[in-house]
């Protein structure tokens, strides 16, 4: 990197980890790094304060696939086999840490993704700190723990992206040990934190990406010009063992598993059919929409990080430090665009990037004033930080209700419309209240947090209801597969997701398991409950008795029933 302005704030800043080391003491420190972790230690606060109001917020369907996913794993199960989902395995093994370390419960969850969030925002600032400056350091911190908890990109979740985002820091993090230094660890513990990123959700192979051209770049522009070309084939190699070491590994373990074939099915073939459902022309609009209901209150953080490109690019920076940026913006954003859908939380992935540049964003316009135009005022970087610091106090004092304050209800429907997801754990909550831990439960409509929230497994594989319905060919066995191993299970509670999003039916495909369905329920089961989800948004709960003579008035209603005596 480029060396930093000498201009003085307690101690003389570069952009080369030589001189950036920490000290033993924080009495030792220099009055920026003083400042500087006193900042991260105020954000870690910040994070636990805000994040905790959130222990209790239901889960959508994603996030209780995943968890219930997690706790089979722990429990022996078999990948692909009697589970599935459309990823590689490492997000399987990822959630089995998480429920397995903070348990399987929501407050367990959302805890453990409070401590890896904090864990995140370590890991950028000590890498923002080495490549910039310990006060970079501070606002690529800040920019994270607060953009990280954008609602319309589920920054409340529990979120696979929350994991990707994670592993992708850690990779930013080994990067910037790799800076001027010629060692190789960092070179391949940098690849297996970008493996693991990948084999977490597939687009974080942009990043795989992201991590090889930077590696090569920082050895063809590198001060040293001996032996240019062995050093990028060395350095490349070195990496590239980091990240398929990681491959493997999650690979062996399902060849030892004997689900390999299975594997590829689900997390290679099937994909490709939901990556062309939405065309280019469908996408941009989705885009467009999706990139203002996120950086809506938030675009303080977003210009500010984009703004280090504009600077980096019309000034005369050095030309590695150029394309690490420019590659990092540019392979981020590319996370978010397979399939062309932009879910909200999607964009987590981009966060880290975004983070890195709103630190390269205080380095480059400090350097400009400093060096460039030769403005002597020593305490210019304490009131950049300064500035920022207030703006996002400022920030948080308007959204204040969000941060400390959260209305569940009002937030999931906010961000996720009329989905059952408040539904969905009260009526766990019902069923928790009214059963054994020996009764089961089976679910038509693909809402399988409850499955979590009741510590109930689904008799089938298919926990997931949407894939009975994907027009696929093999989804006519699959029906009857699910029909048969709810027969023989007989559970005693029996939820039906009257909804059009919940039961996701696409079109050309078989009504064989709703026919089932009704002639089943019928001849096995009471109705005790029903949830009228009027206009979409408020519901109105009736549970037995209460049900006499409530005419629904809505199109999405969710029936509870229970078994019948001696069936």
């Amino acid at each position: 990197m480029a060396k930093q302005s000498t201009h003085k704030t307690g101690a003389k800043k570069t952009a080369n980890a030589e001189t950036s080391k920490p000290s033993k003491s924080f009495l030792k420190l220099s009055k920026e790094d003083k400042i500087a972790y006193s900042v991260l230690g105020f954000v870690v606060l910040l994070i636990i304060a805000i994040r905790s109001k959130f222990f209790g917020i239901p889960f959508e369907r994603d996030e209780g696939i995943y968890g219930y996913i997690g706790k089979l794993l722990l429990e022996g199960k078999t990948p692909y086999k009697d589970f599935y989902e459309q990823k590689f395995p490492g997000l399987f093994y990822f959630y089995a840490f998480m429920v397995g370390v903070f348990g399987d419960t929501v407050k367990g969850l959302h805890m453990g993704f409070m401590f890896l969030n904090i864990l995140t925002v370590f890991l950028l600032f000590f890498a923002s700190r080495r490549m910039f400056s310990p006060y970079a350091g501070a606002i690529t911190a800040i920019t994270y723990a607060i953009v990280s908890l954008t609602p319309n990109l589920s920054g409340f979740t529990v979120q696979s992206e929350h994991g990707v985002a994670f592993f992708i820091s850690l990779g930013i993090f080994f990067y910037a040990y790799t800076i001027n230094n010629s060692g190789w660890k960092y070179h391949f513990f940098m690849g297996l934190a970008m493996g693991a990123a990948f084999m977490t959700k597939t687009s974080g192979l942009f990043l795989v990406l992201w991590g090889g051209l930077v590696v090569i770049s920082d050895q063809f522009f590198s001060p040293n010009k001996d032996k240019k070309i062995v050093n990028v084939i060395k350095k490349g190699a070195i990496y590239s063992a980091g990240v398929f070491s990681v491959i493997g590994i999650v690979f062996l373990a399902i060849i030892l598993k004997g689900a390999f074939n299975e594997m590829i099915y689900w997390a290679y073939l099937t994909p490709k059919n939901y990556v062309g459902k939405i065309t280019w022309e469908q996408g941009k609009q989705y885009l467009e929409f999706s990139f203002k209901a996120i950086t809506g209150e938030y675009k303080l953080f977003w210009w500010h990080a984009f703004i280090s490109m504009g600077i980096l690019l019309l000034k005369n920076f050095p030309l590695r430090l150029r394309i690490m940026a420019v590659l990092l913006l540019g392979l981020s954003f590319a996370t978010v665009f397979p399939g062309f859908y932009f879910y909200g939380h999607y964009w987590i992935q981009i966060l880290p990037g975004l983070a890195i540049l709103s630190g390269l964003c205080y380095y480059v316009i400090t350097e400009m004033l400093t060096v460039r135009l030769k403005m002597k005022w020593k305490n210019i970087g304490i009131a950049y930080l300064s500035v920022f610091i207030v703006a996002t106090l400022v920030h948080l004092n308007k959204n204040k209700d969000y941060y400390f304050s959260p209305d569940y209800d009002r937030i999931m429907r906010t961000v996720y419309g009329n989905n059952p997801f408040p539904e969905s754990m009260a009526i766990a909550n019902y069923i928790n209240a009214n059963s054994k831990p020996e009764d089961g439960i089976v679910l038509l409509g693909s809402e399988p947090q409850i499955y979590f929230y009741t510590k109930k497994k689904c008799p089938s594989r298919h926990a997931y209801f949407a894939a009975l319905v994907n027009d696929v060919p093999e989804h006519h066995a699959w029906q009857r597969e699910f029909v048969a191993d709810v027969e023989k299970a007989k559970p005693k509670y029996l939820v039906f997701f009257n909804h059009q999003i919940s039961l996701f039916i696409q079109p050309n495909t078989e009504r064989y398991v709703f026919e089932w369905y009704e002639k089943y329920v019928r001849e096995n089961y009471d109705v005790i409950g029903l949830v009228d989800m009027v206009n979409g948004y408020t519901s109105v709960y009736k549970w037995r008795e209460q049900m006499n003579g409530y005419q629904p008035q809505s199109q999405s209603q969710i029936y509870v029933f229970e078994r019948k005596a001696g069936k």
